[in-house]
């Protein structure tokens, strides 16, 4: 009997986040810690906990956030929902798990409202650095320089003739564009896949990522590369206007003996 008792509740408290479509609130975490804000009139819309809002495109890599919504029924909260949230844009991200793709959508209203003035309050994670790219699996040079996968594009007009290769981004901490995000260049199409959003982008950048070469086409773009190089460069001119300028001491003449 004690044995039924138990399987019955276990199998009430794994029902419950189920019944859950009650938004209760939302929390927010950036670089110095989590806040959280109950509201009233969130509810989960047909597409989700995050609403029916309109899809976004992909934001440019720079600051976000990681978020929960709080679900539950009644006031009480049963469960949470794990997004991200760009500021730039006022974008939220439902990261990609299994077969499902990460989308990118505006959120209602009220729920914009509300992670805004929970952002108002936070510090923001930075920009995020690229560890490593894999391109159909192999390692990638300069892995920064795939940001720019997330800067490119414009609306295409047209769908992939071949193969794509496949683009996969890693970071130390998951971020909005390191999640399950879905990347697939095809540089004979000159197009990009991103986040199940087709794009034109210009062939030089296609073909480099195809083989899985630096994004920055001439050299880096980082503008601290440049700097660095032509620090090194004047050091080394001074250094050798100093050995120059260093007096010379006459040899002495041999002793006659």
């Amino acid at each position: 009997m004690r044995k039924l008792v138990l399987v019955v509740v276990a199998a009430l408290c794994c029902a419950a986040p189920a019944n859950a479509k009650e938004v209760l609130g939302a929390q927010l975490c950036g670089a110095g810690g989590c806040a959280t804000q109950h509201a009233a009139g969130l509810l989960e819309g047909h597409g989700g906990p995050l609403g029916d809002g309109p899809l976004a495109a992909a934001s440019k890599p720079g600051p976000w956030y990681h978020g929960y919504l709080l679900l539950g029924d009644r006031g009480k909260v049963f469960g949470r929902f794990a997004f991200y949230y760009v500021p730039d844009g006022r974008v939220v991200v439902q990261p990609g798990e299994g077969a499902q793709v990460t989308t990118w959508l505006h959120p209602s209203p009220r729920l914009a409202v509300l992670l805004a003035d929970l952002a108002s309050r936070l510090k923001p994670y930075p920009m995020p650095e690229l560890t490593e790219v894999a391109v159909n699996g192999r390692p990638a040079a300069d892995p920064e320089s795939y940001l720019k996968l997330y800067a490119v594009g414009k609306k295409a007009t047209t769908y992939p003739s071949e193969m794509g290769t496949q683009v996969s981004l890693q970071t130390d901490r998951r971020t909005p564009w390191s999640d399950g995000n879905d990347v697939v260049v095809y540089p004979k199409s000159n197009l990009l896949v991103r986040d199940g959003q087709i794009l034109s982008i210009p062939g030089s950048i296609a073909d480099r990522a195809a083989r899985g070469e630096s994004l920055e086409v001439g050299g880096s773009g980082r503008p601290w590369t440049w700097v660095a190089a032509i620090g090194g460069a004047l050091a080394a001119a001074l250094a050798l206007a100093a050995l120059l300028r260093r007096p010379r001491t006459a040899s002495k003449p041999a002793v006659q003996t």
